[in-house]
């Protein structure tokens, strides 16, 4: 009786091995896609950055000492998103950025009271400035997946610390407090 040599297994381990790499190479394009993907978003996102500069730029041109050109955003739950601050120094010193928890209420008009002081994010809180310099900085606001639904108002001021008191007095509000709205659905 004579063997016969039997080529089942090796023609299983040939598939096996081309769909292996057939799966590797799909897995290795939709890699691709998605780095080009979140890349090109990117990319927007530093467009729309580059148009609010151009808003704060226009708004200070106009002669405006602080301005918020954008000053009502819709953030989803868990989210964050940034809002631009433009000052245009009227005195040599140190511009203090504050923003503080003013109020909250629901679409119904009732009142939130969580404390939601630690949404907001200000990487830098002052910018020395030379006199009629133009200082821009972000705002960040982290809403917590917890949020209730409903209207957040926030109140930014900014002080200055005048280096020449002489010229221009030192003063705790700069200009008039801006409002900024987080509304949350």
């Amino acid at each position: 009786m004579r063997l016969r040599k039997s080529k089942k297994g090796i023609e299983l381990s040939i598939n096996f091995i081309v769909m292996l790499i057939l799966a590797v190479a799909v897995f290795a394009g939709g890699l691709m896609f998605a780095a080009k993907f979140f890349g090109q978003a990117e990319k927007v996102r530093g467009n729309l950055d580059a148009q609010t500069e151009k808003q704060i730029e226009k708004l200070l041109d106009s002669g405006s000492p602080v301005v918020l050109p954008i000053s009502s955003k819709e953030i989803f739950r868990n989210k964050f998103d940034t809002f631009g601050l433009g000052i245009l120094a009227k005195a040599n010193g140190r511009y203090t950025v504050t923003v503080e928890q003013d109020s909250a209420f629901k679409k119904d008009k009732t009142t939130i009271t969580t404390n939601f002081e630690s949404w907001r994010q200000l990487p830098v809180d002052f910018l020395d400035l030379k006199k009629n310099e133009k200082g821009k900085l972000l705002i960040g606001v982290q809403v917590p997946r917890t949020a209730d639904s409903g209207t957040y108002l926030f109140k930014i001021k900014v002080a200055l610390q005048s280096d020449s008191p002489n010229d221009y007095p030192s003063t705790d509000e700069y200009d008039k407090p801006l409002q900024m709205i987080v509304k949350v659905p």
